[in-house]
Parts: structure tokens; C-alpha cells; sequence
């Protein structure tokens, strides 16, 4: 039986690097999950959380080693540079040369493995490069003799943050969609907070997940479904346009190649959600992680009253309508 602040895979020190998004909802599950939690950030940070020590540090380098000798975690979340080939290296490296049994990427978003989805969007080429170093590391997947033992988590759209400030195409304040096919294409999607309890799940089940990439997305849905659980949650009437998702591919090339690369890249991503062709959303259909992980979906009219209330008390939001 494990210890008060031991899982039955034995972790018991886990170290957070970076401590934007998404390792915040890490930081808040993890904090009443009975660990020694410690985070590295370049920054001074507050402390609001019991169980959470925080270390003001460069994230590479000297400072890192020194801070893997003294604190000798027994899991490595990296949240760090979006995921970044070159910089998730070093920390893999880092943590090999400090005997640091066990590491998970920055992933939490699309397939970064889908063929399709590394030619869209040039940030999952560089996780998909990660993964597969890892992949070598423990001898492509398997055996108590790897160096290094990883888990890569994939959740899909991260749904709430991106109706709230729009970037996934939905206005709330206008009442309006849209979207980028006829709506009903399948989709993968979490809440922000689902992202803090895989990461729990796959740290009690470490052993029955290790050097694997799952596909852990809270539910999977579709415009046509949002816009009508947006509709029930506010009693109001969504107006949605639909168009071809090609036109928003060109779209996204042509903002990128004209100087704006963010609001390309948002097209870019909307797209990789409605683009059939691609298949982002069959892996996690075909290999759900959920039932293996202990989890229970996530209820998609859950996570629009989620996002209604934080929209009425807070006036979050973008417009979304472009």
C-alpha cells in the first residue's frame, strides 16, 4: 500500500518546469493530491497552493542541474516553450544526467503524432520530434530497462479558454459562429482543468502507461453540439456561418505570409479541428486512454456552463467572428 504522499507507482516529488498554462490546473489538481510538488520558473511567483514549493530559476543550464541534485524528483512535467524541440531536449537530457526516472512532454493539445497535423501546425512537428526521441530513449516503447520512462498526453482543443477569448471561432458576447465545415465534424476537446486530472491519473497508473502516448481528450464533439449547448446555457440564438475549411487554410497562409503568423496560426488550429482529411480526431476515438486512466468523459454541457458563468461574471471573450 503506497504512503501518504507516495502513489502506487512510487512518485512521490514531482517536478513542474514552467508555470504559465497549462501547468496551471497541473499545479491546482496536483496540490490536493497528497505529493511534494515543486515548480521552476525564471520568475518570482506567488505561492496560493499548501503543497507547492516554487523555485525562482533558469529552466536550463547550471541552475537546473543544481536543482534536480537538491530536490531529486521522481517525475519531470515540462509546460515550458510550448513544447519546443530544442528546448524539451535539453530537459530530457538534463534529466538523464540527474537520474530522473520519469518525464512528460509538453503536449496536451492535438495529435502531435498525425502526419496531418505536423504539416499544419509547425509547433506538433517539434513535440511529435520530442516524442520520438523518447521513443529511443526507452527502446521504442517498452522494457524495465529503459533510461528514462515517459508519458505523452494528448487532450484535444483546450475548449473553455478557447470560447472565452474567442480563438476557436465562437462569440459569445455577439452571439455568433464560425465554422469551418458543415459542423458536425468530430472533434477532440478538454477543459482546462481536465488537463490537471490526467496528469494525476497517469501518475497513479504510471506503470500500466509508461512510454506511451495517450489519448486522453475529456469528450469529443462538434460545432453543430457547442452552438446548441451555448444556445441552452445562455437561452440565446447563436447566428453560425459554415464555410470550407480550405478557404480557411488559404486564409491562414495568406495572414501568415503578409506578417501576421499569430492570427494565422489560429486559423491554422481551428482548422486541423474541422478538416475530415486530416483525422485529428481519430486516434482519440480509436484509442481512448480514459477507461485505462480511471476517468469518466467530461459532459460538454458541463464545461459550457463553466464557460457562461466565467463569461458573465468576468466579460471574458473575443470576437471570434473572422
Amino acid at each position: 500500500m503506497a504512503t501518504n504522499n507516495e502513489t502506487q507507482s512510487g512518485i512521490k516529488t514531482v517536478l513542474i518546469i514552467g508555470a504559465v498554462f497549462p501547468a496551471t490546473p497541473i499545479i491546482r489538481t496536483l496540490d490536493n493530491a497528497n505529493l511534494a510538488i515543486h515548480v521552476a520558473h525564471p520568475r518570482a511567483l506567488s505561492d496560493p497552493y499548501k503543497q507547492v514549493t516554487y523555485h525562482e530559476c533558469e529552466t536550463s543550464g547550471a541552475a537546473l542541474k543544481t536543482l534536480l541534485s537538491e530536490i531529486k524528483p521522481d517525475l519531470i512535467v515540462s509546460t515550458v516553450s510550448g513544447g519546443a524541440y530544442d528546448t524539451q531536449k535539453a530537459l530530457i537530457d538534463a534529466a538523464l544526467e540527474a537520474g530522473v526516472p520519469r518525464f512528460i512532454p509538453y503536449e496536451f493539445g492535438q495529435d502531435s503524432l498525425n502526419a496531418g497535423v505536423q504539416e499544419r501546425l509547425q509547433p506538433s512537428r517539434g513535440r511529435g520530434k520530442v516524442i520520438e526521441y523518447l521513443k529511443s530513449l526507452s527502446g521504442d516503447g517498452g522494457g524495465s530497462s529503459s533510461k528514462l520512462s515517459w508519458v505523452g498526453i494528448a487532450t484535444g482543443v483546450d475548449l473553455d479558454r478557447g470560447l472565452l477569448n474567442g480563438n476557436l471561432g465562437f462569440d459569445i458576447k455577439w452571439q455568433s459562429a464560425t465554422l469551418h465545415g458543415q459542423g458536425s465534424e468530430r472533434f477532440a476537446a478538454s477543459s482546462s482543468s481536465w488537463i490537471g486530472r490526467v496528469v494525476l491519473a497517469v501518475i497513479q497508473h504510471w506503470d500500466a502507461v509508461a512510454n506511451r502516448y495517450l489519448y486522453a481528450a475529456g469528450l469529443t464533439t462538434s460545432g453543430d453540439e457547442v452552438v446548441a449547448a451555448l444556445e441552452k446555457a445562455t437561452g440565446q440564438e447563436f447566428v453560425a456561418s459554415k464555410g470550407d475549411v480550405k478557404d480557411c487554410v488559404r486564409e491562414a497562409e495568406a495572414r501568415i505570409e503578409r506578417g501576421f503568423p499569430d492570427a494565422g496560426m489560429f486559423l491554422m488550429r481551428r482548422s486541423v479541428m474541422y478538416d475530415e482529411e486530416i483525422g485529428a480526431v481519430r486516434a482519440f476515438e480509436q484509442e481512448d486512454a480514459k477507461k485505462t486512466l480511471g476517468l469518466e468523459a467530461e459532459k460538454l454541457e458541463d464545461i459550457i456552463d463553466f464557460v457562461n458563468h466565467e463569461f458573465a461574471h468576468h466579460q471574458q471573450g473575443g470576437c471570434g467572428c473572422d
